[in-house]
């Protein structure tokens, strides 16, 4: 697998990979970042990307070492000397140490997407976690370093063949998976959770939300609990690299008739016209 690092805006080189051991992103997570689909040379949807991590950048007290007009243009940049069409850019920005507030940027580009045509066909099924997700969490609404929860709910889940882990929060409520935002068709109405209920508000969701859902069915951010989900006629996840992924299966019940649902399908090709339209824009 090819990747390509760029750390502080240069080429990585073996003198450049060093660690700061006072860096807070080291230390104690306090580091933010961004993972975005390379398709066709370019990065998808990354302006929203970098409109998050400067957000949450200023909600925590994080300095950006760049502005996101030039953190925009590196990314491209790195794209294109990386040589890569298709594969995951990672964009990480660490809080630095008290000698040095600016920190590190780091950019890597890897060839290469982690899912195929196989799971779209035949869909993801999920498990819940044994833990909540903890709502009232300064951190949970921002993409932080902060992941080990998430690492080792989503490894449980491989181990126990999921493809994904669920997290329900300290009420009982349905909040978001380890890796993805979680929406449900329950009596023809498009369902998410709501930010508070525990989630990291991810940039496909808000394009469902947003652009997606139609006049025919729109999204609604709403409650529901577990036996609401089970109750589901149709379930989907997303994230910036899967984009919208159905589920047919929750801790071995079956959404559904056990296949992707119709509206997903649906959902599904309108995202896919969406960044056909979006990378034609960008040429």
């Amino acid at each position: 697998m090819r990747k390509y690092h760029l750390i502080d805006g240069k080429p990585a080189t073996k003198a450049s990979l060093t660690i700061d051991t006072g860096d807070a992103g080291l230390l104690y997570g306090f580091s933010l970042f961004e993972t975005v689909l390379v398709k066709e040379g370019r990065p998808v949807l990354l302006q929203p990307h970098l409109q998050r991590m400067a957000g949450s950048a200023a909600e925590l007290e994080l300095l950006m070492p760049m502005n996101t007009e030039d953190l925009l243009a590196m990314c491209e940049e790195g794209i294109e000397k990386s040589g890569i069409g298709e594969g995951v850019l990672r964009l990480a920005v660490t809080a630095g140490s008290d000698e040095d507030k600016s920190g590190k940027t780091i950019l890597t580009i890897r060839e290469g997407v982690p899912y195929h045509s196989e799971q779209y066909e035949k869909g993801f099924s999920i498990m819940t976690s044994g833990y909540p997700r903890n709502e009232k969490s300064p951190l949970v609404r921002h993409k932080t370093a902060n992941y080990l929860e998430n690492l080792i709910c989503r490894k449980k889940a491989g181990v126990l063949g999921f493809n994904e882990c669920l997290f329900l929060n300290t009420q009982g409520h349905v909040a978001e998976c380890s890796a993805s935002n979680v929406f449900v068709v329950k009596e023809n109405q498009l369902i998410t959770p709501p930010v508070d209920a525990g989630l990291l508000p991810g940039i496909v969701r808000g394009l469902v939300i947003d652009k997606l859902a139609g006049p025919a069915c729109r999204c609604i951010e709403g409650y529901f609990n577990y036996s609401d989900l089970l109750q589901a006629e149709e379930c989907f996840i997303t994230n910036s690299i899967m984009g919208i992924m159905p589920v047919v299966a929750i801790d071995r019940h079956r959404v559904g008739d056990g296949r992707t649902g119709k509206l997903t399908r649906i959902l599904m090709h309108k995202y896919h016209s969406y960044l056909k339209k979006h990378e034609r824009g960008m040429k």
